[in-house]
């Protein structure tokens, strides 16, 4: 921007100073300060386009780090119905009469649910941005309707 103004500066005074002898030099200062100005122009756009990628880059990695963690525990909650899921199964084989018959049809249930989690969880693996956003709302459901589902199971099998 100083240069802008020298260049402006020294162009008036050069205009004034001796208009008859400098027109050709008058013209060859605009295109210089033409040349300067796109320069600079060029020179501003770079520094603004690198701001952006960087931030892009930056904005990408945060949500990254946090898909990650939402990931863990999201995950964490998975296995802990999965634990627990293990369990009620032992306890399934060894009940008898109508409360099997019950605990089966709860227990096919409940496998049910665990695949659509698990295919849910495949699905925000791979997603980004509103998908992810989405694949996420999905998994948080999906495990909540495991969770009745291994309660359920639970009480049934505590009849």
């Amino acid at each position: 921007m100083q240069n802008y103004v020298r260049a402006l500066l020294l162009a008036a005074a050069l205009t004034t100073a001796a208009p008859a002898s400098v027109g050709c030099g008058n013209k060859a200062e605009e295109a210089k300060m033409e040349a300067d100005k796109a320069a600079e122009a060029a020179k501003t756009a770079k520094e603004i386009e690198d701001k952006a990628a960087a931030a892009k880059k930056e904005a990408e990695e945060k949500a990254a780090k946090a898909n990650a963690e939402v990931r863990t525990k999201l995950q964490k909650d998975v296995d802990a119905a999965d634990r627990k899921l293990a369990y009620l199964k032992e306890k399934v084989t060894k009940a008898t009469g109508p409360t099997k018959k019950n605990a089966d049809a709860a227990l096919a249930e409940v496998e049910t649910r665990r695949a659509a989690l698990k295919a849910s969880m495949a699905k925000l693996e791979g997603a980004t941005g509103a998908a992810w956003d989405t694949a996420k709302t999905q998994v948080e459901a999906d495990t909540a309707a495991l969770s009745k589902g291994v309660e359920a199971l639970e009480a049934t099998l505590k009849k």
